[in-house]
């Protein structure tokens, strides 16, 4: 018997997550450093100092003994988190990553056959969960102006739809949901709705204490974006008492590893360092936003983020085109260009202003040549 009969169907069918190419092996191909690519991809946080969370990861090693294992409760990284944003660590579900926090919600919530709604275009995570469960992802397309289209979303609705994924700040196209049309979701909708909030930090607004008027309610943080550890793997999931015990139970022992734990208590110390970079990439996005706009050769989208959408508009280039002569000059940024609504546009993390200004010039330079 070949193993290929033993695999699920869903998976044999299955298209993975696909992300852009490894700076490391970029920096190989072109012959240059690891520090000549600019990483502008991924929205990880390029503005805290590689060499001041190195020093937080050593204030973190020098508490702890490696050889046993992490609090499967994550009792002291829940009562920190609960401080720090001002709910209940009863409250909190702790998870590798925002990405292991929403497939243990997809496992707890979504029975083979079930629905989930999803906004589109959004992150593909919420699909890729949905599927794995033998679910089936409803998308609901955006308005236009990138804005919920709730009534249709309201309507998508079926005895059978479990939850309903809500990315605010959405990714990729940077906009924060109005509060108008999110609590009409909660009221309206009868099931879970799912809020992820990964950029709210870089938004207006944060939803996290509605967990205490809403049953239904769960609000997904991740600490790889504001707080700048996005290899160390740690996000969760906020909602009230009762629904987190039931979560809880499903989550695998020592899910999170002891250094990403510590690191909580530690990052929330520095809480004045990290909202002063965070007002940074607020100045930087102004800044790159006009900038591209006085360009016009690009349209770029209001963000909310750190991250920017941006549409080719100069005729004969595509987005694909543009990413591949960026990615020549050893700089990357992804193109969402196969998304719904989002036709020749790229994805680029924001940047410290000498990374932004290389960034332009090299769009310079390319929109000078002949389009290929």
């Amino acid at each position: 018997m070949k193993n290929e009969n033993l695999v699920r169907s869903i998976v044999s069918s299955f298209k993975p997550y696909q992300g852009e190419i490894n700076p490391d092996e970029l920096a190989k191909r072109l012959g240059l450093t690891a520090e000549e690519i600019l990483p502008l991809h991924a929205n990880e946080n390029l503005f805290i100092e590689k060499d001041w969370i190195i020093e937080r990861v050593k204030e973190a090693i020098t508490t702890l003994d490696f050889r046993s294992y992490p609090d499967p409760e994550t009792i002291e990284a829940r009562n920190v988190i609960a401080d720090h944003f001002g709910i209940e660590s009863s409250e909190i579900v702790l998870g590798n990553g925002a990405d292991e926090v929403l497939d243990i919600l997809a496992k707890v919530f979504i029975d083979p056959g079930c629905e989930t709604i999803i906004l589109e275009p959004t992150f593909g995570i919420y699909g890729m969960c949905t599927l794995l469960l033998n679910g089936k992802p409803k998308g609901v397309l955006l308005n236009e102006n990138f804005s919920p289209n709730v009534n249709a979303m309201l309507e998508a609705l079926t005895p059978k739809t479990r939850m309903i994924f809500v990315c605010s700040p959405n990714n990729p196209t940077g906009n924060q949901y109005s509060k108008k049309d999110i609590k009409r979701l909660v009221e309206e909708s009868g099931c879970i709705v799912a809020v992820d909030e990964a950029y709210a930090d870089f938004a207006d607004y944060t939803l996290i204490k509605w967990i205490h008027e809403y049953e239904n309610l769960i609000v997904i943080r991740s600490f790889s974006k504001s707080f700048g550890i996005a290899g160390l793997r740690i996000g969760f999931a906020a909602t009230n008492s009762a629904l987190a015990e039931t979560i809880r139970k499903t989550v695998f022992p020592y899910n999170v590893n002891k250094l990403a734990q510590k690191m909580i208590p530690i990052l929330t110390k520095y809480w004045d360092y990290l909202s002063q970079k965070i007002s940074e990439i607020k100045k930087e996005r102004e800044f790159l936003y006009n900038q591209l706009i006085r360009n016009g050769n690009l349209k770029p989208y209001p963000s909310q983020t750190n991250f920017m959408l941006v549409k080719v508009v100069k005729p004969n280039f595509t987005a694909k085109s543009l990413q591949s002569r960026l990615l020549d000059k050893g700089i990357l940024v992804r193109d969402r260009s196969g998304l719904p609504l989002l036709d020749n546009c790229l994805r680029i993390t924001l940047a410290p202003r000498p990374v932004n200004q290389r960034l332009l010039e090299c769009i310079d330079e390319i929109f000078g040549e002949e389009p290929v």
